[in-house]
């Protein structure tokens, strides 16, 4: 079994998101406080990255909602927590291609960046519902995404992107979806990001075995991914949930 680690890095909050954008068709009436997150993974020969985060607090309201970040939050800053400078960084896995997932790629210049072929595909040309999310032209903006395409690698499916780190395609909240299957000491633990935004959306509740997020382009192949995460067996790290920073880093 591979020695790696996962550190969760918070770069940044919703003070008040509205629940059901996490929790299909549950919390109406509730707001959240979640952090947007950069998953930092080692052990290996490389230095990897799970995600970028968002743009600036200004873009963020000025597209989007409130975004807070102090500033031991802005990524450069976070990473040096962990003794990492951006420029360390060779390999940036993107779960998904949203605005906040993917908002600082431009930091990390000597970095591979690996993305699903379906997510390019979707993200130049979403369903109307989805232009805010991927910062399409439609709403006046240009994706940051674009600044870093000539360092992205295109991928199809599942696929071992280092010994004992695999991306998994999980599609439903968007077709290109991946999460990110780590070994460590303590087993596999899957990155789920927003396939599985909340420890929530994983336990479920009565008569209903797991919560999709309420932003989805099939409801269907969320289910299916939820299954597909069950059969992998791996303990689920989730994406916007503030109890990841319970432990400082995966295997704890």
């Amino acid at each position: 079994m591979a020695n790696y680690s996962i550190t969760p890095l918070n770069v940044g909050q919703f003070p008040d998101l509205a629940k059901p954008v996490l929790t299909y068709m549950h919390g109406f009436g509730e707001t959240l406080r979640v952090p947007i997150v950069m998953w930092a993974i080692e052990g290996g020969n490389e230095r990897i990255l799970v995600d970028t985060g968002s743009g600036n607090p200004e873009r963020s309201l000025e597209y989007h909602r409130l975004l807070e970040q102090d500033e031991t939050q802005r990524p450069a800053i976070a990473l040096e927590r962990i003794g990492w400078k951006p420029e360390d960084v060779s390999l940036v896995i993107l779960t998904h291609l949203h605005w906040d997932h993917c908002g600082n790629n431009h930091l990390f210049k000597q970095a591979q960046f690996i993305v699903q072929e379906d997510e390019i595909r979707y993200a130049i040309s979403p369903l109307p519902a989805h232009s805010v999310a991927y910062e399409t032209p439609d709403i006046g903006a240009r994706p940051l995404w674009l600044e870093t395409y000539s360092q992205f690698k295109l991928i199809q499916g599942d696929l071992q992107i280092a010994p004992g780190i695999s991306t998994v395609h999980l599609p439903g909240h968007c077709p290109g979806f991946q999460g990110v299957l780590v070994d460590t000491t303590d087993g596999p633990y899957l990155i789920a990001g927003d396939c599985v935004p909340l420890y929530e959306s994983w336990q479920g509740r009565e008569h209903e075995a797991y919560i999709p997020s309420g932003v989805h382009t099939d409801l269907r192949s969320c289910y299916r991914s939820f299954k597909k995460i069950e059969k992998i067996g791996a303990k689920v790290l989730p994406g916007h949930d503030m109890r990841i920073f319970k432990e400082f880093a995966y295997p704890p």
